[in-house]
């Protein structure tokens, strides 16, 4: 699967095995989403837009650098899982936007129902889009709201998903779908469960970082 990078670093280990573990409370829990957010963001935003400038060092020397356009970069987290990992990017990009868009499933259907979309009228700043969802199953919330970018006049090759946990199933309907969109996961699991869960996964995001 070209269209998916997946992180392979002893840090996200480290914080996975921490989400996974039965046995983490929710401050353990948090925690750990966050840390391995901040490595989510470092992958992803390998290409995040930029511009050239000059500064003067101490050294009283004039050089060229590269200045982060965090401004360009729109950030959509899919509620409510997706606010688990908004933190951690905005650390790395202070200035990125965000905009939700809120999912809730049919656990009969599986289908995803669109509730909340908070996107701006005027998009045509930003410069790249990156869809925000910890868990990334049958992966229909995530293509529910990609077709709600996509209809809002958002390029398909502009938009960047970032999970901590996906799954072939939900990765192949994303990329049949929408074949310019990227993704970033820390890892691939290999079992969709009938009841669309991911596992071995870590449960419920949503539920683990703010219910339980």
């Amino acid at each position: 699967m070209e269209f998916v990078t997946v992180l392979r670093h002893p840090l996200a280990d480290e914080q996975l095995q921490l989400i996974r573990n039965k046995e983490s409370n929710i401050a353990t829990f948090r925690a750990a989403i966050t840390r391995l957010g901040h490595l989510l963001a470092i992958e992803a935003t390998k290409d995040a837009p930029t511009e050239e400038a000059k500064v003067t060092t101490p050294l009283e020397v004039e050089t060229n650098v590269s200045v982060l356009r965090d401004d360009k970069i729109l950030l959509v987290p899919i509620l409510r899982a997706g606010l688990g990992l908004v933190d951690s990017f905005l650390t790395f990009l202070p200035s990125a936007r965000v905009a939700h868009i809120g999912m809730s499933r049919d656990h009969e259907t599986l289908e995803a129902k669109l509730y909340v979309n908070s996107l701006p009228k005027d998009l045509s700043a930003f410069e790249k889009v990156i869809v925000l969802d910890p868990m990334l199953a049958t992966g229909n919330s995530c293509v529910k709201a990609l077709e709600v970018l996509v209809e809002a006049g958002i390029d398909p090759s502009k938009i960047k998903v970032v999970c901590a946990f996906a799954v072939k199933e939900g990765l192949t309907q994303i990329h049949s779908k929408f074949p310019q969109v990227t993704v970033v996961t820390a890892t691939i699991d290999p079992v969709l469960t009938n009841i669309g869960y991911i596992s071995p996964g870590c449960g419920d995001a949503g539920d683990r970082l703010y219910l339980l």
